[in-house]
């Protein structure tokens, strides 16, 4: 499911070296040592704060140099893609950016190769007189107590807590010691859980493809590393509640011994991190958000809710799920607070990598319910004096759009090969609503005498489930069709045709260039309404819409995304007939039996 293609980089090419000079130069506040892949904040008064350096292997941005800036890190090293820099690079950012007297704060992730190099060199650097504490971020859940004697859980998305609260807390330790502020690091690390979940491996720039074992389409791994390390394969895919229900169970259950790690009450406060480990769109990302609040058991909302790509592998197309327990920290009573810790979360940076908004903690304070109504939820129905045979009214909606769902897969096969393909799911989609109403809504089905209520109705109803231009097109026609309908006082063949003829040329075509020719569903339409307005003979209008439909097989497409489409693909099968056209036919046949 990874996708397994890169762009293009030179042979020899330093690509780690490549990108750390890209964000150097789409950040003005930083600074690059080039030959160490050091990126630092030269702006940072080290002799005032206790600063904070970080690194490891690269391939995980926004970590680490994203995250260097204002109040988080004062310098970040980076080291080959997945493995960590040598204690050459790490001494240099110490340094370039450490003070002998306020001291240093090394953090970095729980593996082997960077506690072991930043380890040596925090050990170096205090033979020549440095101050320097490490704090080891191991927050993953995946990995039990069994698995890895050794060395211990993984760090992963709880890195960038840790980071952004070390980084504020050091900034504003004026008077603090430098060993407090390690202990708030690692108490803050002692109190976070992750657990990450992903579609697929990720896959690597200049790895081959044959040597990274991708999963299978109905494939989910759960805790799987940041370093494609393998987690549990769930098969089939669970639904994503039911997904996030196990992860949540992972996390804050105290049943598996082997990876319960943090005690959770169900009162106690916390903060909740969604991370998308690259691959995953944001649309999805904050969807997958809505899901982990809504099947979060704790009582209390998250005190904070953070939402960003913050520890990533490439393009892996997966998330992770944060929790920090700010009750335990409380209770642990090391001279800073949660409150202390939401401060340093809520203070502002200019480092790109972290990208939540910092907000006033009134602003988060305020945890009432903030879905609210919509106005136009108790807008007033839209009636006339004008009666019509609600019975046969109903027969003949329903045949229309019985007609148009059974034409929809043949429209949704046009719009596959001269469109994008989501033209008959569109018009099905309005349909269903419709005939949703019919069976569900009783203030619908009480008005179906009314024709101005009915179609007032109908075109709500169009606006909601109807996206892209076809929505707009319908509800601009039958909003100025209702327009025109409340202004007679009888309906007939002549009353209806003039008031479809003044929709269309007085109403919709004040607000799209659409005409007989442009291959669009206007093809089908206006002949329709133009006929049925000069003849007053609803057989004939409908002959005629037909033959306007028929005709879009032999035009050239003018507006929409039809018209960017190569002129040989309407040639295929014959000819192929405007889908939206098709759609309007459809509905006009089976309401006119």
């Amino acid at each position: 499911m990874t996708i397994t293609k890169h762009w293009i980089y030179n042979d020899n090419e330093d690509i780690v070296l490549t990108q750390l000079k890209g964000l150097v130069a789409s950040n003005p506040y930083v600074e690059l040592i080039s030959d160490e892949k050091v990126v630092f904040n030269p702006h940072s008064d080290t002799s005032k704060k206790i600063t904070v350096i970080s690194g490891g292997g690269a391939g995980h941005e926004p970590l680490h140099g994203g995250y260097v800036g204002e109040n988080l890190l004062d310098a970040a090293v980076s080291g080959h893609i997945f493995a960590s820099p040598s204690t050459k690079q790490i001494m240099a950012a110490i340094k370039k950016k450490s003070n002998k007297s306020k001291g240093t704060i090394i953090v970095v992730k729980n593996y082997t190769g960077d506690v072991l190099h930043f380890g040596l060199v925090a050990e170096r650097a205090k033979s020549e007189g440095y101050q320097v504490e490490l704090v080891a971020v191991s927050d993953d859940v995946a990995v039990g107590r069994q698995q890895n004697k050794m060395v211990g859980r993984r760090g992963i998305a709880g890195t960038a807590i840790v980071h952004k609260v070390l980084g504020a807390a050091g900034a504003a330790a004026e008077g603090a010691e430098l060993k407090a502020v390690a202990e708030l690091g690692h108490t803050v690390n002692e109190n976070l859980v992750t657990l990450a979940a992903s579609l697929d491996r990720t896959s690597v720039p200049g790895k081959a493809e044959q040597d990274i074992e991708f999963n299978a389409n109905d494939e989910v791994e759960l805790g799987l590393g940041i370093h494609n390390e393998p987690g549990t394969k769930l098969k089939p895919i669970p639904t994503l509640d039911n997904l996030i229900k196990d992860m949540l169970h992972k996390l804050l259950s105290s049943e598996d011994k082997d990876r319960h790690y943090v005690d959770f009450e169900a009162e106690d406060e916390y903060v909740l991190l969604v991370n998308n480990i690259g691959g995953t769109s944001s649309f999805e990302l904050y969807a997958i958000t809505e899901h982990v609040l809504e099947n979060l058991p704790l009582r209390n909302k998250p005190k904070r809710v953070l939402v960003s790509d913050f520890v990533t592998s490439f393009n892996s197309p997966g998330f992770s799920i944060t929790l920090l327990n700010l009750t335990n920290i409380d209770k642990k009573k090391i001279g800073y607070t949660s409150k202390d810790v939401l401060r340093f979360l809520d203070t502002p940076t200019n480092a790109p990598g972290w990208k939540p908004k910092s907000y006033d903690f009134k602003d988060w304070d305020n945890q009432s319910d903030r879905i609210v109504e919509s106005p136009m939820k108790h807008q007033s129905l839209l009636t006339s004096n004008l009666n019509v045979d609600a019975k046969s009214f109903e027969e003949h909606l329903k045949n229309g759009l019985d007609n148009l769902l059974k034409e929809e897969p043949k429209i949704t096969h046009y719009d596959t090969l001269v469109g994008d393909g989501d033209c008959g799911e569109t018009l099905a989609a309005g349909a269903n609503s419709i005939l949703k109403a019919l069976k569900d809504n009783s203030q619908f089905k009480d008005h179906l005498s009314d024709p101005v209520a009915t179609l007032s109705q109908i075109t709500e109803f169009v606006e909601d489930s109807m996206g892209g231009t076809s929505g707009g097109i319908y509800s601009i026609f039958l909003t100025a069709l209702v327009q025109n309908l409340k202004t007679v006082d009888k309906v007939d063949n002549e009353v209806v045709a003039n008031a479809f003829h003044k929709a269309l040329h007085d109403g919709l075509f004040k607000y799209t260039k659409a005409r007989v020719g442009g291959r669009t569903l206007v093809d089908t339409l206006q002949p329709f309404v133009d006929t049925f307005k000069d003849t007053k003979d609803l057989a004939k209008a409908v002959d005629a819409a037909r033959k306007g439909c028929e005709e879009t097989k032999n035009l050239e497409a003018s507006f929409g995304r039809a018209s960017y489409v190569d002129k040989k693909e309407f040639e295929a099968e014959g000819g192929i007939p405007d889908p939206g056209a098709v759609g309007l036919l459809a509905l006009i046949e089976g309401f006119t039996r």
